[in-house]
């Protein structure tokens, strides 16, 4: 799988988090913590670190050719 794929991933994982915690706070109608902000906030990273890792890369491998 390729850095720009994997970057994709984690900002979709990112995304569903996101989404579950909302749909968890208004099925129960109250906080249900950090622990999803936070997983949804270090997937987001990841995926950013990757999808620059990978146009990084693809940018070097141009300049070579």
């Amino acid at each position: 799988m390729r850095r720009r794929s994997v970057g994709m991933s984690f900002i979709a994982i990112s995304t569903i988090l996101i989404a579950i915690k909302y749909i968890s706070e208004a099925m129960w109608q109250g906080d249900v913590g950090n622990t999803l902000s936070n997983f949804s906030l270090l997937s987001l990273i990841a995926g950013i670190v990757y999808l620059v890792w990978g146009e990084y890369e693809e940018l070097k491998r141009d300049k070579k050719n």
